[in-house]
């Protein structure tokens, strides 16, 4: 097959503002840095109150007793995802066709003020992932045109398959801030209550919640969150039941979350970022201009942005040949106007997303580049080693830190993806599965 590279089109010699000390992660020695092969799992509905329940049987028990999963489940990787992908266990909704794991090899360095990580993995379609939602104007109105391919427009035949692929890091402090994150991994992220899980509130019922909902964080779903930021966890992880903000503002302090880095092929590696979020009462962005603005507006079911024909050839949107075309454009904060219906026409398309080429404040911490050649995603994600942000895990050479990873490919999104069982990183130590060295 012919190689095809997609590539971050702010170019990594540019560099982002502020980490002008860092080197070019294409230019890192990759050959004297170890390489680790991680294999990551189709998880399905194994949520923390699956693994802590009756149905887990065995495990169960080792799990409360504080046991990291891979005492039970080393090398059982492969196997596990392949029965639960199956849709004979665990996954009411299965993929035709989805393989049920992959390997992911890594590889991660350091400097005196920068941490540097690798990953590369085939992807199971013959082509990037470097598309994502899009929006398309038909009778009159903006219908789904492309979205994951469990979205319910896409199932029926109504809509085509499109998606971001994306490498996602979950790192804790080496401190123990996040119990049982060490031994349970991203499982301590994951409940009943999320979406696409057995029970996922009504989008009503999290609106109306004084917190969460409309009059709050405007949140219309449950996404990932800590059990020690609720009050009580029940079967379905006690979703509704936070803290109040006197105790969570503790938690906080005292660094009781867990940094979250996504390396998007659509939405972030574009403008040379990586998705800069933590988990902690919800699934939080940094604070700051991420990488990326849905280009939605919900009130008035339409656009808020379509491109500049000044700047776009004369087009104002998309056509339908442009449809997962790796070279049509993106849209992002250059190259858009605001949305106006008069030059709207049947048959445009709208991507869902629009792209920020300035990011700022702590979401601005995490610079990301990928390429796509061969079937074969690489993916850098680098930043400094102590941000001095508090909503990001600082790291120190010496230190161990437990972590997990995910790899969301195939057009798939939410838990459609891969993850791995609780691992941990090592800066200039060999006791981690992952083993940064330091490079001069």
């Amino acid at each position: 097959m012919q190689a095809k590279t997609i590539a971050c089109a702010a170019g990594l010699s540019a560099l982002i503002a502020g980490q002008a000390s860092a080197l070019e992660p294409d230019k890192i020695n990759w050959a004297a840095v170890p390489k680790s092969q991680i294999t990551l799992f189709y998880p399905g509905q194994s949520t923390q109150e699956w693994i802590l329940s009756a149905a887990h049987k065995a495990g169960a028990t080792g799990v409360r007793e504080g046991k990291n999963c891979l005492k039970c489940h080393a090398d059982e990787e492969a196997d596990i995802g392949k029965t639960i992908v199956s849709g004979k266990k665990l996954e009411p909704n299965p993929i035709a066709g989805k393989p049920g794991s992959i390997k992911v090899t890594v590889q991660a360095a350091y400097d005196k003020e920068n941490f540097y990580l690798k990953a590369s993995w085939p992807t199971n379609l013959k082509e990037a992932g470097v598309f994502h939602n899009y929006k398309g104007f038909k009778d009159g109105k903006w219908v789904t045109y492309g979205d994951n391919r469990t979205n319910k427009d896409v199932k029926a035949g109504k809509a085509k398959a499109s998606y971001e692929d994306r490498f996602n890091f979950m790192l804790g402090d080496n401190k123990g801030s996040v119990a049982n994150f060490e031994s349970q991994g991203c499982w301590v992220t994951c409940h009943n209550s999320l979406r696409d899980t057995p029970n996922e509130p009504k989008k009503e019922a999290v609106e109306a919640h004084p917190v969460l909902g409309k009059d709050g964080m405007k949140k219309s779903d449950i996404r990932k969150y800590l059990p020690e930021t609720r009050t009580a966890i029940d079967d379905a992880g006690g979703w509704d039941k936070l803290k109040d903000k006197a105790a969570l503002d503790a938690l906080m302090g005292k660094g009781a979350f867990l940094d979250l880095w996504q390396a998007r092929a659509y939405r972030s590696i574009p403008v040379g970022k990586a998705d800069d979020s933590y988990v902690f009462q919800y699934r939080n962005f940094d604070k700051g201009k991420k990488p990326f603005d849905s280009n939605w507006d919900g009130e008035k079911k339409q656009p808020k942005f379509m491109f500049d024909p000044d700047k776009n050839n004369g087009a104002t949107a998309l056509t339908a040949a442009q449809f997962r075309d790796p070279k049509a454009p993106k849209l992002d904060n250059t190259n858009s106007v605001p949305y106006d219906q008069a030059k709207v026409k049947d048959g445009d398309i709208l991507p869902g997303f629009i792209l920020n080429t300035k990011t700022d404040g702590s979401a601005n911490d995490l610079n990301a580049s990928g390429t796509w050649a061969n079937g074969v995603w690489t993916m850098y994600v680098w930043r400094k080693l102590d941000t001095q942000q508090k909503d990001d895990v600082a790291l120190a050479a010496g230190q161990t830190y437990p972590m997990g990873m995910a790899v969301h490919d195939d057009n798939v999104t939410t838990r459609f993806h891969y993850v791995s069982l609780p691992l941990k990183l090592s800066l200039g130590k060999k006791d981690g599965q992952i083993n940064a060295v330091e490079i001069k």
